[in-house]
C-alpha cells in the first residue's frame, strides 16, 4: 500500500487568476510558437486578440517529465495571465519633505540659461484607457503604470523642463513658468498617448527653489523693497482718494447750507408777500366801506376831554 500511494506523482490542483474591475487581463499562450506566427507574437494585433473579458479566469495545465518514473512529472501552465492595472496613478515631486508623493527630495532639478540651477516641483496624473491597454503593454511589457510614471514619464518632463527654462535667462523664466508648463503637459500628453497612456493633468507644485540661497535672498529682498514702493504709491493713491472726498464732502456741505439759506430767505419773502397781501387786501376793504366823511369824534364813546394832563389846567 505504501508503495503503490507513493508513486502516483504530484496532483493536478486548478489554477484561477481573478481579474479586478480596474485590470485588463490577457492570456498569452507559452507554448506553440511556429514561424506562421513568430512575426505577430506580442505584438499590439496580438494582444488585443488575446484580450479576455472574463473576470476568472482558469489556468490550462499539462504534465512536464522530470525524471525516469512515471511519478517524475510536474503540472506547468501553457499559458500566462497578464495584467494590466489601469488605476489612475498621482505624483507630487517635490523638494520639501512635508509634502509631495515621498518625503524625499523628489523636484526636478533644470538651469537657466545663465547656468543658475534651481528646483521646481511636479503634479502629474495619468492613467490606462481600456482602449489603450494592449498598446501599454506591448511597450512596457507587464511593468505597472506606478514605474512607468516614475520613470519614463519623469524621464521625459525632465528633459523637456530642461530645455524650456535652459533656452530663457532666470528673470524671463521665472515669468513664464506658467506657459512653459503649458507646453511641458501638451508635449508629455501626445508622446505617452502613443504608449497607452492618458496624462490627465501636469502642473507645478512649488515655485522656483534655487540652489544658492543668496539668489532666493536677493530675490525676497528686491520683492520687498518692490512691495514697499508699491504700498507706498497705494497708501498716496488712497490718501489722494480721501482728500478728494474730504473735499467733495466739505463741497457738498457748502452748497447745502447755501440752498438752506437760500431757502429761508425765501421763505422770509414768501411771509412778507402775504403780509403785504393781507394789508392791501384790507385797505381794499376799507376803502370799500368808506362814505367820504370823517368821524365826529374819534374818541371812544363816553369819553371825555383829556383836560389839564401836566397838573397846571388848560383850556
Amino acid at each position: 500500500m505504501f508503495a503503490f500511494t507513493g508513486c502516483r506523482g504530484p496532483a493536478e490542483v486548478e489554477v484561477v487568476e481573478e481579474i479586478d474591475t480596474n485590470e485588463t487581463a490577457f492570456v498569452v499562450p507559452m507554448e506553440g510558437a511556429n514561424m506562421d506566427t513568430q512575426g505577430k507574437f506580442m505584438s499590439v494585433d496580438f494582444l488585443e486578440d488575446a484580450k479576455v473579458a472574463a473576470k476568472r479566469v482558469t489556468i490550462p495545465l499539462r504534465k512536464r517529465k522530470n525524471g525516469r518514473r512515471s511519478w517524475n512529472f510536474e503540472w506547468i501552465p501553457t499559458v500566462r495571465v497578464i495584467k494590466v492595472d489601469r488605476k489612475p496613478v498621482t505624483r507630487e515631486w517635490t523638494q520639501d519633505s512635508a509634502s509631495g508623493t515621498s518625503n524625499a527630495n523628489e523636484a526636478i532639478h533644470v538651469e537657466s540659461k545663465e547656468s543658475i540651477g534651481f528646483a521646481i516641483g511636479v503634479n502629474i496624473t495619468s492613467f490606462v484607457r481600456e482602449d489603450d491597454a494592449a498598446t501599454f503593454l506591448y511597450w512596457y511589457a507587464g511593468k505597472p503604470l506606478s514605474a512607468v510614471v516614475d520613470e519614463n514619464v519623469r524621464g521625459y518632463v525632465t528633459s523637456i523642463l530642461s530645455r524650456e527654462f535652459g533656452s530663457l535667462e532666470l528673470v524671463d523664466g521665472r515669468g513664464a513658468k506658467a506657459e512653459i508648463f503649458d507646453r511641458v503637459y501638451a508635449a508629455t500628453r501626445e508622446h505617452f498617448k502613443e504608449t497607452g497612456i492618458t496624462i490627465d493633468n501636469l502642473g507645478y507644485a512649488e515655485g522656483l527653489i534655487y540652489e544658492d540661497e543668496e539668489i532666493q535672498t536677493g530675490i525676497n529682498n528686491r520683492f520687498l523693497a518692490e512691495l514697499s514702493v508699491q504700498t507706498a504709491a497705494q497708501n498716496k493713491l488712497a490718501q489722494d482718494e480721501l482728500n478728494k472726498q474730504t473735499v467733495a464732502t466739505a463741497t457738498a456741505s457748502r452748497k447745502a447750507a447755501e440752498e438752506f439759506a437760500r431757502a429761508q430767505d425765501a421763505a422770509i419773502m414768501v411771509r412778507e408777500l402775504d403780509i403785504q397781501k393781507i394789508q392791501a387786501e384790507a385797505q381794499k376793504i376799507a376803502a370799500e366801506k368808506w362814505n367820504g366823511s370823517l368821524p365826529a369824534n374819534i374818541m371812544p364813546d363816553g369819553s371825555g376831554w383829556l383836560m389839564n394832563l401836566n397838573g397846571k389846567g388848560g383850556k
